[in-house]
């Protein structure tokens, strides 16, 4: 490479006012001048677009000598292709706008065009929603269709637009849609544009809309590896008192991991921010689970479904597989109904609930341990579990000797890999940590006596 050549070769950039890496030639800018009423023209033909996708295929399977593709080489590369991405992005969104518009798919399948796209697509919900919501705004704003589709801006941009735009302050967006789109040229950062788009729409909307209880919304969608991802909107009192919520459950949840970093640095370390605001999410459910209790025991009732030519898998009734430690920890406690099945999917049994202690048992808990049993916890005895020191599933009796009192938190942790709890003389407990370290049992916050 030259001296004076630009990153990646080629000839240097032309001197042009600041723009996009992304941008395409200034010249099919002259679009932004058409009228804000006409919609973006649709794709010439079928046949285009297939002969695109197949050239697009062709480039992804080419393959080459990584050391003959140097670093300036693939991020040109990666800028090519975020840019045929912008083009795509513009194309889809006005061919589902034209979809939306003509209320096609309703006509022919009798689905909106949200709920065809996610199906028809194999999409999340609320992607195919996002896609609409952008491609209904472009229909009216096509200074910003024609900026997505020569590259100055992304999908990202125009999504954040339209979930500011409402019916009061459309006719804003669009006046100042271009300003929206230069905007973007003064932030490095996405999220800084993002910040003043929002606020500068909200200037547009001062009073706002009146609340709605539909203007909040929380999805729960289970991901590919057992977990699940929480996505929502909370609007006004309803965002207060969640927030609110969190921070006086995480601040609890941090004071005690606080504690037990203590005693264990280097076994017990305290997660980030956001690990312990989703803990005290599951801990805020369990409160309110056993506020509504009414019956005897806890307020869990978890049932299992194993099928007879797979024993040794359990899942649950929606068919995800259950790991292994979230098994051990649920049936360790509380109501375990398998619901055997053969292998057409045919109930064969559904076993009687098996309480794996009685409520006097738990009742003569309560009184001897006086809450959480893991040295230095101060879980009250109504916020505990019984562990089975000896686990059930592994053969375990029911004995009041092999009961220990265990709050939420330290529950899941002596079910870890590389933990252990032994029942030790009268009825004290031994907690072994992955280091080796011996810590015994308290009872009522106290340690067990010495002699």
């Amino acid at each position: 490479m030259k001296q004076n050549e630009p990153p990646g070769g080629g000839a240097p950039p032309p001197s042009t006012p600041p723009t996009s890496p992304l941008q395409g030639d200034p010249a099919a800018a002259s679009a932004a001048d058409q009228s804000l009423s006409s919609p973006s023209p649709l794709p010439l033909a079928l046949e285009d677009v297939t002969a695109l996708v197949e050239s697009v295929r062709a480039i992804a399977r080419r393959t080459a000598d990584r050391e003959e593709v140097s670093d300036a080489q693939l991020e040109d590369l990666a800028l090519a292709v975020e840019s045929a991405r912008r083009a795509l992005d513009a194309t889809g969104a006005t061919i589902n706008g034209e979809m939306h518009a003509r209320n096609s798919t309703d006509r022919r399948h009798g689905h909106s065009t949200k709920t065809w796209t996610a199906a028809t697509m194999q999409l999340p919900s609320q992607e195919a929603g996002r896609r609409i919501k952008m491609a209904k705004l472009l229909r009216q704003c096509p200074v910003l269709a024609d900026a997505l589709t020569c590259g100055r801006i992304s999908a990202h941009h125009v999504g954040t637009i339209a979930n500011a735009t409402n019916d009061r302050n459309v006719h804003i967006v669009i006046e100042i849609q271009q300003h929206l789109i230069d905007m973007t040229d003064d932030y490095t950062l996405f999220a800084a544009w993002a910040a003043q788009v929002l606020d500068l729409l909200r200037i547009a909307d001062p009073d706002g809309s009146e609340p709605k209880q539909s203007d909040n919304g929380l999805h729960m969608n289970p991901q590919y590896d057992g977990s699940s991802k929480l996505d929502g909107t909370l609007h006004g009192d309803t965002r207060d008192v969640v927030e609110h919520a969190l921070d006086v459950f995480s601040d609890r949840l941090f004071r005690q991991m606080w504690k037990d970093h203590q005693h264990l640095p280097d076994d017990l370390p305290i997660p980030d921010h956001s690990t312990i605001r989703a803990l005290a999410l599951a801990e805020i459910c369990r409160t309110a689970l056993a506020a509504v209790h009414t019956g005897s025991g806890t307020a869990a009732d978890v049932t299992y479904v194993i099928h007879s030519d797979d024993p040794a898998t359990v899942r649950t009734p929606d068919g995800e597989r259950v790991e292994r430690h979230t098994a051990q920890v649920a049936v360790c406690d509380g109501v375990f109904r398998p619901l055997i099945m053969d292998r057409f999917g045919v109930p064969l049994d559904l076993g009687r609930a098996h309480r794996f202690a009685s409520p006097d048992q738990r009742r003569a808990a309560r009184i001897r341990d006086g809450g959480c049993v893991f040295g230095g916890c101060t879980a009250l005895p109504s916020h505990c579990d019984l562990h089975h020191v000896d686990h059930w599933q592994h053969g375990g009796s029911t004995d009041m000797a092999v009961l220990a009192s265990l709050c939420k938190h330290h529950h899941g942790v002596v079910h870890r890999d590389g933990w252990s709890m032994t029942a030790s003389d009268h009825h004290w407990f031994d907690i072994t940590s992955p280091s080796g370290e011996v810590r015994c049992s308290q009872r009522h916050g106290m340690p067990r006596p010495t002699t």
